[in-house]
């Protein structure tokens, strides 16, 4: 059995592998970064840490996330270094066996329209989609978050 993190970003259920998640936060004094794409929010201090937020509903329909102040921020492993994913709102944690997940057989190309999907999973409220967060950007855009995301935080 494998455990899903089940959200929702844009009205869309959405799943992420538990074992790529950190926790979940709130969306609190964070700063606007000037001249990024659309759906990096900003960054914000967490533990000691300055990450990168990104807005999913942004990243995938374009429109922003109706009442941020509201939503939940579910920290994930990317690339070696962590992110926080805004979403409308994390709805439960869910094991799965394998043989429930329908496998995407594509190879994963970063930035391909649909590379950050690995597997489907039916469910009673319909068809999940399970994400890897390590393909959720193109590689410009990829290349944007990780400089992003390296810039050192200056200690007073």
């Amino acid at each position: 059995m494998a455990q899903h993190l089940l959200f929702k970003a844009g009205g869309q259920t959405f799943g992420f592998p538990i074992t790529i998640t950190d926790k979940i936060i709130a969306l609190e004094n964070h700063t606007a970064v000037p001249d990024v794409s659309s759906y990096i929010v900003g960054v914000q201090e967490i533990e000691g840490e300055v990450l990168a937020i990104i807005d999913l509903a942004e990243r995938f329909y374009g429109m922003s996330a109706p009442q941020p102040e509201e939503a939940d921020i579910i920290l994930v492993n990317w690339k070696e270094t962590k992110i926080g994913l805004l979403v409308d709102e994390v709805t439960v944690v869910q094991s799965y066996h394998t043989e429930d997940l329908i496998d995407s057989d594509e190879e994963k190309i970063d930035g391909l329209s649909t590379s950050y999907i690995t597997a489907f999973v039916q469910t009673s409220d319909g068809i999940v989609p399970i994400l890897d967060s390590d393909c959720l950007f193109a590689e410009e855009k990829g290349e944007e978050l990780r400089r992003l995301v390296s810039i050192q935080k200056v200690q007073n």
